[in-house]
């Protein structure tokens, strides 16, 4: 028998822990209370009393409210039950007592002064009738009420974890007596090693994990349980979780209960204190997929809840008219206050003219045509969901113009710093580390388990190109339709790209059918569904036909599909607006259907629409067939990595699939760079001096139109247009002209400093565009021969095959991490030590830029790149196969280099540099490619072990002239056998051999 039982280890530590923090520990058998009561009564009405002054003047008004509480916990099912006691333990229920005209709120719990409660740890708990008695191992009680029931398991077993007790909970106790959770606020469970919490009725499987985001990502084992008992189970922490973070839910599709996870807490206790100490501005930071809009209702409540706050207006300011509906839903439930949604410009307009507090829920673009102020109210609390979109334009402009008081929060899973934007300085307080008021980084949430890891599967699409035919088939049609070498070249360019490879039926039919086939027998089974990313609107159309087709033709695939796309534009067939136009309730309800398990579509067909804030735990795969970069993406690539275990098969998504098509590896790891706060975007810059250099400037554009009328009229464009193409090199110099003033407007437009200026500079603007080369002649000319140089190039692509590659790329935590280590600073950054607050942008940098602007748009760019339209087809195809053939290598190599970096830095951090040099020995990476390459396919080695014992054994065994010496030969060769043996590897062929020869060479 282990020494190390449940009961001495795991229990009687957390209940002296909990003990020490403020707990106090009350032995079972000392509880006024028989078996089958749910609470301490004697202590709930002590606390009635205590807590209501009414009810303190009058003893006797306990017994009406007594009876009201077993009711509310006994009737109806336990969903419900819990819900019902959650609103009267916060304090939400009145009670009109007899002979009274009035109803009386009724306190349960004190959440504002947290002394006047009653806190104690039991263990040891008996609940339940004669027959179906059940022991609890830890009860923590508030009060007289039990809100907290962990179940402890022993450390030292290898065959039971935590999660034997959060199943014992789930499936026997409350399962079997449902009656002691109607007030439980979390359940939870630990082995001593992890420390699980959840609500009633919540898969166990799901069950969350707590931390800090001070700590380290990894933290982990004892110290991460130890860390949680510290956090998580207080007084404090059990008080206020139930008090402003307690969620139901409720639709006509689920119900449940939600408790928050600690990055939502982090965040909105950040927000609130910010707010309540007069801050201005703050940036949340979290990974996608975290819940950011409840977050928002969170931090909403806290506010409104502080009276001394006053009357806020707090404003939630989203960037897609879909998501209204969702967060008016939470927000609703989770009981806001004043709650309203402004859903058109005047109604927005008048709430806040009106100084409406409370919470109002809009979108940005009901603040267009703003007209100037709204309100000068310096107590609106702005919360702007995905900060890092439609923020830095006119719309965000026309935002902060009408609220020139109100505090801004942005909330971002992707903040960007590029040379045009940076969030971080949108809406950051330069004293918050980093810029951001919290952060939640990816790698955070999968090792938390909040998300799951990506995998990228990636996929060969290879054809053959008749050449010389295709080549001979467009110049028969060249000399046919009498084209210059100017229309020739314009045909050329516009077949030529990769829009026309991906439309070719030949590829489009392979690629189908290799989704299906891989749907079918990877995906379908778990339970899971798939999104289907085409290159473009025509490419999603043609998607759906041929997936369709091959469906109906295979009595196996039982799928149904559906197009999501924007419909309505002037170019568009007729009958797509008919096909697929969908209103927004009809959207909304193909997104419930596909979030639904058992039920189709299975399959969504986009283009743009449902990339990013689409949260659909049932998306197991993404079938990428498009370029995407950066925050795109990355949010595109995250619609897969959220938790979801299918009712259906019971399977639990371990990790979300991407299946590349197009060879994004290298695209994935840009992607997965973290944001650097100190990036280039919306730096300080010298407003004077380039207004000054602007005036000038536009004095000098205006002068050549001296005399004529700038009223708008075709009289004054025409009179211009004389002026301009009357003389040699006019046109030529004023192009470079209002080039160079339009690149200044656009730089500090909007400032009141150029208000006097935006007549003339519009007047200009028109002249300049009136001068531009039409391109109407390219457009009729493609349209006129664009189809049949597309089909020339269709025939002649031939052979086309999809081939899978047999490894993937696994996106972790870890990967995450050791692959910002590597790609940190790699990219240029404009001077990352300087301080721009002190040292701003000057006039002279801003010039640099505008004259490269200047030549950029200048240049020529009729120029034949390439003679032949298959030479630059060819081009086309040798780079998608190399992209997506470097694809994986590119990730698996950069992830390899960045570990090994970590390594090093902690072999230094040690003292163990003798270690951290020859790890970057020349010959280690060397013998890393051999290993690589030779290896059998399908071995499992950790190639940095086996290479690292290869060099230690060889610098041991060699010497000087051993080479040359048959005993020193003898001995390194009969040394890398036993070193590869070790592994599993083949002691002769190719990679012994090789590895001998490097090692003869250079050891």
């Amino acid at each position: 028998m282990s020494v190390f039982s449940e009961a001495k280890t795991v229990q009687d530590w957390l209940v002296t822990k909990l003990a020490g923090q403020g707990w106090l520990k009350v032995d079972a058998e000392s509880l006024d209370r028989d078996v089958t009561d749910v609470f301490v009564e004697s202590e709930v009405v002590a606390a009635l009393i205590r807590l209501n002054p009414e009810i303190a003047d009058d003893e006797l008004l306990v017994d009406e409210v007594i009876p009201q509480l077993r009711m509310a916990a006994m009737g109806g099912d336990l969903l419900s039950a819990n819900e019902r006691m959650t609103k009267w333990l916060k304090g939400g229920e009145t009670i009109r007592f007899s002979g009274k005209a009035t109803y009386s709120p009724i306190d349960l719990i004190d959440f504002r002064n947290l002394g006047n409660n009653r806190y104690w740890v039991t263990k040891e708990v008996t609940y339940g009738p004669v027959g179906n008695k059940h022991r609890y191992d830890i009860v923590l009680w508030v009060n007289g009420f039990p809100l907290v029931v962990i179940e402890t398991k022993t450390p030292v077993k290898s065959s039971v974890s935590w999660l034997n007790g959060a199943l014992d909970i789930a499936e026997t106790y409350v399962a079997r007596v449902p009656e002691f959770f109607t007030p439980n606020l979390m359940l939870a469970a630990t082995d001593g090693k992890e420390f699980h919490y959840g609500t009633i009725l919540s898969e166990p499987s799901a069950w969350q994990m707590w931390g800090s985001t001070e700590d380290p990502y990894d933290l982990d084992g004892m110290a991460r349980v130890v860390r949680t008992v510290e956090l998580l189970m207080t007084p404090e922490m059990i008080t206020e979780l139930l008090g402003s973070f307690t969620y139901f839910h409720s639709d006509e599709s689920a119900r449940f209960k939600i408790l928050p996870r600690y990055p939502q807490v982090e965040a909105a206790r950040a927000i609130y204190h910010k707010v309540k100490a007069g801050g201005t501005r703050g940036l949340i930071w979290h990974f996608q997929g975290t819940g950011k809009t409840l977050l928002m209702a969170f931090a909403a409540n806290l506010i409104l809840e502080d009276p001394e706050i006053g009357d806020p207006t707090i404003l939630i300011v989203l960037d897609r008219i879909d998501l209204v509906g969702q967060t008016m839903r939470q927000f609703r439930a989770l009981g806001a206050a004043n709650l309203m949604e402004a859903g058109t410009r005047a109604e927005l307009h008048d709430v806040l003219r009106t100084g409406r507090s409370g919470v109002i829920v809009t979108t940005i673009f009901r603040f267009a045509e703003a007209g100037g102020v709204l309100t000068e109210r310096e107590n609106v609390i702005v919360l702007v969901d995905e900060a890092h979109r439609t923020q830095e334009g006119d719309l965000g402009n026309q935002m902060r113009t009408a609220l020139p008081h109100a505090r801004f929060f942005g909330l971002t899973g992707t903040p960007i710093s590029d040379k045009d934007r940076n969030t971080f300085k949108l809406f950051g307080d330069p004293q918050d580390p980093n810029g951001a008021l919290s952060e939640y980084s990816m790698e955070r949430s999968i090792h938390d388990g909040a998300s799951v890891p990506v995998h990228v599967e990636p996929r060969l699409v290879s054809w053959h190109l008749d050449a010389e035919t295709m080549d001979a088939e467009f110049e028969a049609m060249a000399e046919e339709e009498g084209l210059t070498e100017e229309e020739r070249d314009l045909l050329i360019r516009r077949a030529g790209q990769a829009r026309t490879i991906v439309r070719n039926p030949d590829r489009i039919k392979a690629v189908c059918a290799d989704i299906l086939e891989h749907f079918a027998t990877k995906v379908a089974p778990l339970g899971l569904k798939a999104q289907v990313v085409a290159f473009d609107r025509e490419l999603v159309v043609a998607y759906e036909a041929e997936l369709n087709r091959l469906i109906a033709e295979n009595l196996d695939y039982d799928f149904t599909t559906k197009v999501v796309i924007t419909t309505g534009s002037k170019d568009e067939p007729a009958e797509w607006k008919t096909r697929y136009g969908l209103s927004r309730a009809e959207l909304d309800q193909v997104v419930k259907e596909f979030k639904t398990a058992g039920t189709g579509p299975h399959i969504l067909i986009v283009t743009a629409k449902l990339l990013t804030g689409f949260d659909a735990p049932i998306e197991g795969v993404m079938y990428l067939d498009k370029p995407l970069s950066r925050h795109t993406l990355f949010q595109a690539i995250t619609r897969t990595n959220r938790r979801y275990k299918s009712p259906i098969s019971g399977h639990d998504k371990r990790y979300g699939l991407i299946v590349d098509y197009i060879g994004l590896g290298a695209a994935i790891a840009v992607a997965l760079r973290k944001a650097d706060p100190e990036g280039p975007g919306t730096r300080p810059i010298d407003i004077d001096g380039l207004i000054a250099e602007f005036s000038e400037r536009m004095v000098a554009a205006l002068a050549r139109f001296d005399g004529i009328d700038r009223d708008g009229s075709y009289e004054s464009l025409f009179e211009a247009r004389q002026i301009l193409t009357g003389e040699d090199g006019a046109l030529d110099d004023f192009a470079r002209q209002f080039i160079g003033v339009q690149a200044i407007w656009e730089l500090v437009a909007p400032h009141e400093d150029l208000e006097p200026f935006e007549h003339d500079y519009r007047w200009l603007a028109g002249i300049y565009e009136s001068t531009r080369p039409s391109r109407t002649s390219d457009a009729l000319l493609w349209a006129r021969l664009g189809t049949k140089t597309q089909a020339i190039v269709h025939r002649n692509m031939k052979d086309v095959t999809v081939v899978g590659q047999p490894e993937q790329v696994v996106i972790d935590a870890e990967s995450i991490d050791t692959l910002r280590t590597l790609l940190d600073g790699t990219e240029d950054q404009i001077d990352p030590d300087r301080d721009m607050e002190d040292d701003p942008v000057t006039v002279e940098e801003v010039f640099d830029t505008i004259d490269r602007r200047i030549r950029r748009r200048l240049e020529a760019t009729g120029a034949k790149l390439y003679k032949d339209l298959s030479e630059q087809l060819e081009r086309l195809h040798k780079m998608s196969l190399e992209s997506a053939e470097d694809s994986l290598k590119f990730l698996k190599q950069a992830l390899e280099l960045a570990q090994r970096a970590t390594r090093i830095d902690r072999l230094v951090d040690e003292g163990k540099i003798a270690e951290a040099e020859r790890l970057l020995d020349p010959n280690i990476g060397a013998l890393t490619q051999i290993v690589e390459e030779c290896k059998p396919e399908g071995a499992s080695v950790v190639i940095e072990d086996v290479v690292t014992d290869i060099d230690r054994i060889v610098r041991e065994s060699a010497y000087s002239g051993w080479a040359e010496d048959q005993g020193g030969d003898r001995e390194v060769r009969k040394q890398l056998r036993l070193t590869l043996k070790k592994y599993a590897l083949p002691v002769s062929g190719d990679l012994f051999t090789k590895a001998y020869n490097y090692v003869k060479e250079n050891y």
